[in-house]
């Protein structure tokens, strides 16, 4: 009996993304939105268990409901599917950061910002796990630069190493449990600009 019901949890656990939904008929579009958010799914529940390095197309797409040939006709490789899952978070953030419009928005903003990081942990932890670098989510520009157009090429280095020190005063945050409360992390990082 103690066998059969591990079976039954067993089978559960291992139901796909696409099963996990009533599905009936979709046009095309509806068709791609649905793969595409069933493998999402699949890769943020599949790194939750292992490293990103070693989860494949096939391990991806089993989990996922999908065949490979809907993957690839959705997503060209696997870092794909974590820009998109990195775009949800990024989309957010980026709004944040555009309401900034003098000086003196700069503290509110960021204070929304960690605000927001730490609302979306799940997401923002898994993509730290998975080690991913900003130049993937952000391939031809830097953070802030995609909100802020850098007039010179002294203000665009700045950019730079504000948007370093950010990815990496998110990251010890992270790794510290969110031990301060955004409040703190906005001074924090208006004390690490202002030297």
């Amino acid at each position: 009996m103690a066998k059969t019901v591990k079976s039954e949890q067993k089978a559960d656990k291992l139901q796909t993304e696409l099963a996990k939904r009533d599905v009936l008929r979709l046009n095309n579009q509806q068709s791609n939105e649905l793969t595409r958010e069933c493998i999402d799914m699949a890769m943020m529940y599949l790194m939750s268990e292992k490293p990103y390095e070693s989860i494949s197309i096939s391990e991806l797409t089993k989990r996922a409901g999908v065949s490979r040939t809907a993957f690839y006709r959705n997503y060209e490789s696997k870092d794909d599917v974590l820009k998109e899952i990195g775009k949800i978070v990024i989309n957010s953030l980026s709004e944040i950061l555009n309401k900034v419009k003098s000086p003196d928005d700069v503290h509110d903003t960021l204070v929304e910002f960690f605000t927001q990081i730490k609302k979306q942990r799940n997401y923002v932890e898994l993509l730290a796990k998975a080690d991913v670098s900003m130049k993937l989510l952000f391939p031809n520009a830097h953070m802030l630069e995609n909100v802020f157009k850098a007039a010179t090429q002294k203000d665009h280095y700045r950019m730079v190493a504000v948007d370093a020190a950010l990815a990496g005063l998110i990251r010890e945050w992270i790794s510290n449990d969110y031990d301060l409360s955004p409040e703190e992390m906005a001074n924090v990082m208006e004390l690490g600009v202002s030297i």
